[in-house]
This record gives C-alpha cells, structure tokens and sequence, in this order.
C-alpha cells in the first residue's frame, strides 16, 4: 500500500468519526430536548443563575425536611406506639417531607407539577402492581399494630399457635411450644380466624371424667368437688360447675367446668386431673373404660 492510499484511509476514518460524534451529540440533544418537552419544560428559557438558584434551593429544602423528621422522630419516639408502628411512621413522615421537597425544586426549575405527579403517579402504578402481595403485608402490618388484636407475649392461634415473639410490618414472628420460629405473613392473620388466649386475665377449664354405673352420683360429684377444692391455681369466683352430662355405653360421663389465671391455666388443669384420680381413689370410685361382654350359649344336643 503507497504513502498516498494510506493518507486516503486515515482521512476517511477521520471523516467517518466525526460525522458518528456529530450525530451521536445531535441525537442526544434530540432525545433530551424530548424528554424537557414532555415533562413542559422550555430549555432556552432556564440560565445558569436559575439552576443554581434552584439547586441552592433543594439543598435548604432537604435540610429543612431532615430537622423535620428528626423532631417528629422524637415526638413518636416518646409515644407509647408499638416500635415497628413508630418506625413506619418515622420512615413515612420523611418520604412525605422529600416529596415535597422535590416538587418545590422541579416548581422552580419550570416543570409543571402536574406533569411530575402524573408521571410519578404511572411509576407508582407500576411498582404497586408488581408488589401487590407485599403491599397487602404492609397495610396488614400497620392495621395489627393500630388496631392491636395481640401483642408480643400474647398467646395466639391462627394457622400455628404460639407466643407471638414480634409484629413487624410483613411478617409475625411466633414461637411455638416445641420452641419453633413461625413467620406468618400479616395478610394471613387479617384474613384469617385468630384466637387470642391471653388477652383476659382468666381463662376456663373444660374437662369430662366418667364414672362407672355403679358408683353413686352425689358420691362422685363430692369426690370431684373436692379435688377442685385442693388445687390452689383454681379460682372460687366465678364458682366451679359440676355435673352429668351424658349417659355413656359404659360410664356415666361428668363434665367439670372451673376457672384458674390465663397464666396459670395449664398448671391449674394438670394438676386438677391429678387430683381427681387421687379423690377416685378415697372415695372408692372406679373409672369405667370400654368392654365387651360375651356369652356363651349351650349347644344344641
């Protein structure tokens, strides 16, 4: 290749390079002028100084915002609201205030509000729909810790039972009485049946014993009446409730209706059971359990 071809080439790159930078500029200008134009803003109209001024103006804004937050930070932290309500709170409180704080600087710089809201408004749109399940937890969340069904300590049944260890915006943490870490997702429990057992100070102890047929009526209702009598976790008001009620196969069942503490419920009712068999044994009354009696008929000569 001569010194001339090689001079050719080199000036053809050259050209070839410059009209893509060229291009490349015109395009970008092209595509930001767009975007100015759809978000209403007239870019001869904006000069160094207004930028500035407006830049200037977002930073006292942010500073302004995070004074705010803070004191209203405080003010929640000295409430008696749950810990993750007051950091949901806190956390919205400061979103709120950065908001603002951009909608002012874009009102400066010359973009219309309505513009901005309406393209936030598509970009949340978006971002809800693809996060629906976990939007639902955090509404549940917020919904547990006002409206406060449980509280941590509480003991709860929904889908597990157990003592509820935490309530946090998407999840219930439990620990169950195996000493197993449950997380429920709130949109479950608020959709869902839930028993609280500890939210009332006392609790009843529903329990049925038999007896068989031959032992006495008044006898075995004494004998049970007394080892409610000897149990200390049960309570004498409201007063404790025996009496028959069914006619079995082969026992006459008796139900046994008493009260106790919510903490002291299943102490109280092992310890009834206990003594129930212990007063069976005093008073001489058998506990009956199913049997089948035969018959043996002569053979026929």
């Amino acid at each position: 290749m001569t010194e001339n071809n090689v001079s050719d080439v080199g000036e053809a790159i050259s050209d070839t390079v410059s009209t893509t930078v060229t291009e490349a500029a015109s395009s970008g200008g092209n595509i930001f002028k767009t975007i100015a134009g759809a978000l209403g803003i007239d870019i001869s109209q904006l000069s160094l100084i207004d930028i500035a001024a407006s830049v200037l103006l977002l930073v006292v804004l942010i500073i302004i915002s995070k004074l705010i937050s803070k004191l209203c930070g405080e003010a929640v932290k000295r409430s008696r609201m749950n810990e993750s309500l007051k950091r949901f709170i806190e956390r919205a409180i400061k979103f709120i205030l950065y908001f603002l704080s951009v909608m002012i600087f874009a009102d400066s710089i010359g973009i219309p509000i309505t513009s901005l809201v309406a393209v936030f408004s598509l970009f949340g749109l978006a971002i809800s729909l693809s996060i629906q399940k976990l939007l639902g937890n955090v509404m549940s969340g917020v919904s547990l810790l006002m409206l406060k069904p449980f509280e941590v300590g509480d003991y709860i049944e929904t889908e597990v039972a157990g003592t509820v260890h935490s309530i946090g915006l998407f999840y219930t943490e439990i620990m169950t009485v195996d000493n197993k870490r449950v997380f429920i997702p709130n949109e479950i429990i608020v959709g869902s049946t839930l028993t609280n057992y500890t939210s009332e100070t006392n609790r009843r102890i529903d329990i049925q014993v038999n007896a068989a047929y031959h032992c006495e009526i008044e006898t075995v209702k004494t004998a049970i009446a007394e080892a409610v009598e000897s149990v200390p976790e049960l309570l004498d008001d409201p007063e404790p409730i025996i009496g028959v009620a069914q006619f079995g196969d082969s026992a006459v069942i008796y139900d046994v209706r008493v009260w106790s503490s919510t903490k002291d419920f299943l102490k109280a009712k092992y310890a009834l059971m206990e003594a129930i068999s212990r007063s069976y044994k005093k008073h001489g009354i058998e506990m009956a359990y199913n049997r089948l009696e035969v018959e043996l008929l002569p053979q026929k000569k």
